[in-house]
């Protein structure tokens, strides 16, 4: 008996295992490339902040980080404040899919100060508050690596509902997840590959003659109110790369990145010309500088000449002969 006892223990323990392993982490694969990427984008940004405002690379990798048209530069402000363009969410007819999911066009820019692409961490906020009441993780499984718990899904959610939480679950993202995805990243990585691998989660939709950029599970109908955080819409977000007035922040810096790179190549191809005509230089102001002897070790070598030659023809004579006086010396250098 007691042997049948241990082995279902044994079994329930092995089933509890299974299902915790098995648990479905929403977004997990979008948010973990995201959350690189911006680690990289930060290590890149401490590297180029010192370029001029003008710089290419510079102004999209601030873009990227702190938002279209913002004045904030500061990585640990950022990190520790939830920028106050959240303030609105609250407002009557702010649903996530204004913020997450529609384009610009004309009033909507006053109305809502961020939207899709508009920096890589709201983009993560859009992908990792839990939606409407809890969903996906109000009972069981993780979002973007957390649970329902961390994120205190049960009561705070942003939706298109009139929960009057939706700043708090906007701000609990912030803290738990964008704050270390704003972290310096461990290991050395290439920009450009990382913003690659990122851009590879983004899913390419045709829907009869447009086509459509989503990042995150969206759902069964993205067109109406797409990513508005109801299962029925999901909770991800909705790109428009091709859209003029709807900046995207991926797009303006994979641009920004091919123009550094000529910049880069054109400057390194100055300095090598620069060095190689330097070192053409060199040798013939050497050549020119040894084959002029200064006047003075001329003058003596002359002197030194006609002093031998009286020596010699001393010895010659055997006739003593009285060293010339320097008036003498300076009659026979004019002859």
């Amino acid at each position: 008996m007691s042997r049948m006892y241990s082995w279902m223990v044994m079994f329930w323990v092995i089933i509890g295992v299974q299902s915790v392993s098995s648990e479905t982490d929403h977004n997990e694969k979008e948010h973990h490339a995201l959350c690189e990427f911006l680690k990289v984008a930060v290590d890149k940004w401490k590297e180029v902040k010192a370029r001029k405002p003008e710089d290419p690379l510079r102004k999209a990798l601030k873009d990227t980080i702190f938002g279209y048209g913002g004045v904030e530069e500061d990585l640990e402000t950022l990190k520790t404040t939830l920028p106050r363009d959240y303030d609105k969410v609250g407002e009557e007819g702010s649903s996530r899919s204004n913020w997450c999911g529609q384009p610009l066009s004309g009033e909507y820019q006053e109305s809502y100060p961020r939207w899709p692409g508009q920096s890589a961490p709201h983009d993560m906020v859009c992908l990792c508050t839990a939606g409407s009441h809890g969903w996906p993780i109000n009972e069981t499984g993780k979002l973007c690596a957390q649970g329902k718990d961390a994120l205190s899904a049960r009561s705070q959610w942003w939706s298109g509902t009139n929960n009057t939480e939706k700043k708090d679950a906007i701000q609990k993202t912030w803290k738990i997840i964008v704050k270390q995805c704003l972290s310096e990243s461990i290991q050395k990585q290439d920009l450009k590959k990382t913003l690659q691998t990122f851009k590879d989660k983004i899913q390419r939709k045709i829907e009869e003659t447009e086509t459509y950029y989503v990042l995150g599970e969206n759902g069964t109908d993205y067109l109406s109110n797409p990513c508005d955080g109801s299962p029925k819409n999901g909770l991800c977000v909705k790109y428009y790369p091709t859209y003029k007035e709807t900046q995207t922040w991926w797009k303006d810096l994979g641009e920004a990145i091919e123009k550094d790179e000529q910049l880069q190549k054109q400057r390194q191809e100055e300095t090598e010309e620069q060095k190689e005509e330097a070192e053409q230089h060199s040798p013939k102001t050497e050549a020119l500088n040894s084959g002029h002897p200064t006047t003075n070790q001329t003058e003596q070598n002359r002197n030194d000449n006609i002093t031998n030659q009286l020596r010699r023809f001393n010895l010659t004579s055997g006739t003593f002969i009285t060293p010339p006086s320097s008036w003498l010396l300076s009659a026979l250098l004019l002859i």
